[in-house]
Formats: C-alpha cells, structure tokens, sequence
C-alpha cells in the first residue's frame, strides 16, 4: 500500500463543531496502483460531538477514525479541543480514469450528514467513449459507435473479443491497429428490454488494461420532463 502525502488547505468546516481541514482530497496514482490513503485532519471546536455513525458507501473504501479508544475500539464521543482524523483506504479494482469515492459522518442532533470526498485519478491507457450505449424500445435499430483510444507510448492490441448477447451484434473497426478502433453495434430488436456485455483481451503490460468491456442497453424510455410555464 503506498500512502500519499497531501498538502491540505483550511477551507472551513463540514459541520458546526467538527472542522476539517479540507473536505475534498485529490490524488494521482500510477497505472498499476492497487490501493491508496486519504487523511483528514478535523479539530472540535465550540461544542462536543457525537458521532451517530459513520460509513463509506462503497465498498472499495474503508474508512476509520483515529486516534481510537484505550480499549482499540472507535472514538464516537470528542470533546472541545480534540483533534483527530479521519482515514480513507481507497482499493482501486479495476477503476480507470477519475474517480470520487465518499464517506459519510452522521451526528447526534445534526439532520444533515457530513460527506469527504476521496478524488483518485487514474491513468487511463485504453480509453473507451462512452462505456455504455442505451437505444429505447420502440425507437428502431440504430448502429451506435463506441470509440478506444490508446493513451500511452506503446500500441495496445485487441487479441480476442467476445460478446454475451445476440441481441447486440457488433463489428470492431480497426482505425489503427494498437491505437485507435471503433466498436460499431446495431441491434437486432427493440421490442422487449435487453442488456449485453461485448469483452475485450489486449496485450496491454498493465493487468488494469488486459481487459476490458462496453455495455448496451435496450430499455424502456424514461418520461419526458414537464416543461413548467414561465
């Protein structure tokens, strides 16, 4: 696990009595980084603070609040003039480009939560435009285009391709072998609701960018927003 460093500005508190120094933290990890850490220093000022609880709602981050008790177990109760900080480990999976994770504080007495934000930019070498099509039943067989970028200095190939659902036919144009391809998708039906997954193996160095997958969506079309007079 590598830590990061930050630089943190003072830029006001997420609550009244628990300030921290920032509640955005951006950081810019290497192309094969697995897990990063997120601190956040807050100091209790003007009244105590009851942490109610406490998560982060994804999975990928696990969150803890130092420094803990005698007995190892989590700090709820702090008093005026504490400080502490909050500690964000971010495992990064498969994610590729920016990323923003949350974790969430809820306090005795307070109706609103408090949110930090664990930014994480991730180099993204084999870009795919957009990463999901979405046609409405009814609304005809369209061919929808999706576009892969290389972004780095050595071509990445397409070896193998494979899709899940005959629903969604497609044909893979080779712009520039190991630089630029388009993925061209046309569906078969538009009559009942269907979802396929179309997978790519490369020979990218980087386990992230081995493989990868778009996605198309058949469904039902959302309602049209009323239009409210002026």
């Amino acid at each position: 696990m590598k830590k990061y460093l930050v630089s943190l500005l003072s830029i006001g508190a997420l609550s009244a009595e628990m300030v921290f120094d920032t509640e955005l933290i951006e950081l810019k990890v290497g192309v094969d980084e697995q897990t990063v850490t997120a601190e956040f220093p807050f100091e209790i000022r003007g009244e105590d603070v009851v942490i109610k609880n406490y998560d982060a709602p994804c999975s990928c981050l696990k969150a803890k609040i130092y420094p803990l008790n005698n007995d190892r177990s989590t700090k709820l109760e702090w008093k005026v003039g504490d400080a502490g900080k909050v500690i964000g480990k971010f495992n990064l999976g498969n994610f590729k480009g920016t990323v923003d994770k949350a974790i969430v504080l809820n306090f005795q007495g307070k109706q609103e939560p408090s949110k930090l934000t664990v930014r994480v930019s991730i180099p993204e070498l084999f870009k795919i435009e957009p990463p999901t099509q979405q046609w409405n039943l009814g609304g005809g067989l369209e061919s929808k285009t999706y576009k892969i970028t290389v972004n780095h200095s050595e071509p990445i190939h397409i070896l193998e391709d494979s899709g899940t659902s005959e629903n969604f036919p497609y044909v893979i144009k080779r712009i520039k072998d190991g630089w630029e391809y388009e993925v061209v998708v046309t569906p078969t039906q538009d009559e009942t609701p269907a979802m396929g997954m179309i997978r790519f193996h490369t020979d990218s160095k980087s386990k992230r960018f081995q493989r990868s997958q778009i996605f198309a969506v058949m469904r039902t079309p959302r309602p049209a927003t009323a239009k409210t007079s002026p």
